[in-house]
C-alpha cells in the first residue's frame, strides 16, 4: 500500500483533508480514486491506515480506518556526516533514514568538497520525507544545520549524546566493542574524503569523542556511514527484536 506524508495527522482524527504536493502524488501519480486505501505518516509516531472518500480539484478528503502508534526505541542513533559532491550525501540521508536513523548532522571540515548552499537543508528533508514514505517510517529524522565539527562535538555533549568517529588509520576497536558498555544515545561521525587532519583527531580526542574502525578497507564517505549505521542497528536489533 503507497504510503504518503501528512504531518498534520492527529491520533484522535477520523476524517482529514490533503492538498499540495501529496495530493499530486496520490491522485496524479499513483492516480488513486475514491474507495481506494493508502497509508499516511506523520514522521512523529504515527501510522494511520486510510481510505479516500472524495476527490475535489485541489484537495481530497480521507477516512481514517485504523491508527498505528509507533515508539522510538532506544538507545536512539544519529550521524554527522560530511557534504560531498555528485548528491552522495544525499544518499546518506536516503539509506540511513531507510534504516531508522532518527538525526542527522551536517557536517563541515577543513577537508569538506563543498559548501552548503541556501537550500541544502531543504534537500535533506525532501530526501527524508521521500525516504520515510518508500518505507512506511513512522519518523521522520530531524536534520541540523550545517556546522563546523567543533559546534557539532559540543552539541553532541549537550544533547547527550555519546559520540564515536570512523577512524582510517591507527588501532581502534570494531564498533561491536565498543557498544557493550554503550547504552546512551549514539551519535556516528564520519569524516570527508581526505580524512579528517592531525588538529581535528586531536580535538575529538580530547573532548571523549570514542574512535572505531570499520575495517581493513578504505572506504568512501557514504559507504562509511551506511556501514556504520547498519553495524549499530543490527546490533541494536539482535538485543532487541523489536527496535524500530
Amino acid at each position: 500500500m503507497p504510503c504518503f506524508f501528512t504531518p498534520h495527522l492527529k491520533s484522535n482524527e477520523k476524517k482529514i483533508t490533503i492538498s499540495g504536493e501529496e495530493f499530486h502524488h496520490i491522485t496524479h501519480v499513483f492516480r488513486r480514486k475514491p474507495g481506494d486505501e493508502i497509508l499516511l505518516t506523520n514522521g512523529a509516531g504515527l501510522l494511520a491506515t486510510s481510505r479516500i472518500s472524495a476527490i475535489e480539484k485541489k484537495t481530497l478528503e480521507v477516512d481514517i480506518l485504523e491508527t498505528i502508534p509507533q515508539q522510538k526505541s532506544h538507545p536512539g542513533v544519529a550521524v554527522a556526516f560530511p557534504l560531498l559532491k555528485n548528491k552522495h550525501d544525499l544518499l546518506i540521508v536516503e539509506k540511513l533514514t531507510e534504516l531508522g536513523v532518527k538525526e542527522f548532522f551536517p557536517l563541515i571540515t577543513a577537508r569538506t568538497v563543498r559548501q552548503p548552499s541556501s537550500n541544502t537543508i531543504d534537500k535533506f528533508k525532501k530526501t527524508a520525507i521521500s525516504a520515510i514514505k518508500q518505507c512506511d517510517n513512522a519518523f521522520l529524522p530531524e536534520i541540523n544545520q550545517c556546522s563546523e565539527l567543533k559546534e557539532i562535538v559540543m552539541l553532541l555533549k549537550q544533547k547527550n549524546y555519546t559520540a564515536a568517529v570512523a577512524l582510517e588509520f591507527g588501532e581502534h576497536k570494531p564498533l561491536s566493542k565498543i557498544l557493550d558498555a554503550k547504552h546512551d544515545p549514539l551519535c556516528l561521525i564520519i569524516g570527508p574524503e581526505g580524512g579528517f587532519t592531525k588538529e581535528e583527531t586531536e580535538f575529538m580526542q580530547q573532548n571523549d569523542v570514542i574512535s572505531f574502525t570499520l575495517g581493513n578497507h578504505v572506504l568512501r564517505a557514504e559507504t562509511a556511514a551506511i556501514s556504520a549505521a547498519s553495524q549499530v542497528l543490527g546490533i541494536y536489533l539482535a538485543e532487541n527484536p523489536h527496535y524500530y
